[in-house]
């Protein structure tokens, strides 16, 4: 079951990829991101309702509880990750969303106060090295003010996994998904209605696609689908384990971006790129190392 569950966690990950680059499009053609982000999860919390009402209805208080706690850090890790991406490119913004590799391991030590492994800390630094090359420049010594907020969208995710870990193990994984979904919609739409109002109709920039079937397609894939199955993979490995096998979203994001949005390919790119996907190898080596 844990190898089915590493095979469903890389695939949330490419869910999560392909995510980049549709929030991209969504915020070039004129939404803002938390008009973006209303679309996308209220949309997610009702593919899950209607999928799974009885579970859902008859989901036990304490798994409600939880859903909702978790629904927090999950709204904070978009919120900030989606701003960063209105002032920065989705190359960027998906590999320093990676920074929650080296996140988490801390805070797995501060709460279950679980000894970090040299190779860990190891893997942390080869990843905040591929961080630093795409986003620092280094003429300048400048870092974009979207790639500060992604990071610290980074540091929420890492909350949410670590989390979501313990949890999963403890409840339906339907019902503590729709809660969180829940959540995250109540919030969203609360600061939607206070701000931006609701998004108005429109095509994107390109004129081939509505940005409501974008934001729809995104609700139903990167987040119904890849959040169902961070659940499962999460239920059945560790948190520091899907962690790094999410994690290859930073890798998919960025070649998606280049393929299929235009986005430049850059030597700077490639090496950061290179650092984040060998800090992904040597945490998966850190923990199969472990015994768990």
């Amino acid at each position: 079951m844990r190898s089915i569950a590493r095979i469903v966690l890389i695939g949330a990950g490419v869910f999560w990829g392909l995510g980049f680059i549709g929030n991209k499009y969504i915020l070039d053609s004129g939404w803002t991101d938390i008009q973006l982000l209303f679309v996308r999860f209220v949309s997610a919390y009702l593919f899950v309702t209607v999928f799974f009402f009885k579970r859902v209805v008859h989901a036990q208080r304490e798994t409600k509880t939880q859903g909702l706690f978790l629904g927090l850090f999950l709204f904070l890790g978009f919120f900030f990750q989606t701003w960063g991406l209105e002032h920065t490119t989705a190359s960027n913004n998906a590999l320093i969303t990676a920074g929650y590799i080296m996140i988490l391991p801390i805070i797995v030590w501060v709460f279950d106060k679980v000894k970090v492994p040299k190779t860990t800390i190891i893997a942390a630094l080869v990843t905040l090295v591929g961080i630093a090359t795409i986003s620092v420049d280094v003429k300048e010594l400048t870092i974009q003010t979207g790639d500060i907020l992604t990071f610290i969208g980074a540091v929420f995710w890492a909350v949410h996994i670590y989390f979501l870990s313990h949890q999963s193990k403890q409840h339906d994984l339907i019902s503590l998904m729709s809660y969180q979904l829940l959540s995250f919609s109540l919030l969203v739409s609360i600061i939607l209605f206070l701000t931006d109002g609701l998004p108005q109709e429109r095509m994107g920039f390109d004129g081939r696609f509505p940005l409501w079937l974008v934001g729809l397609w995104l609700g139903f894939t990167a987040s119904f689908l890849a959040f169902l199955m961070q659940a499962f993979g999460q239920k059945h490995t560790s948190a520091s384990e899907a962690a790094i096998l999410i994690s290859t979203e930073s890798v998919f994001g960025p070649v998606f971006a280049i393929v299929f949005y235009g986005e430049p390919f850059s030597i700077k790119l490639l090496i950061g790129m290179i650092f984040v996907f060998g800090g992904i190898v040597l945490s998966e080596l850190s923990s199969s190392m472990q015994k768990e």
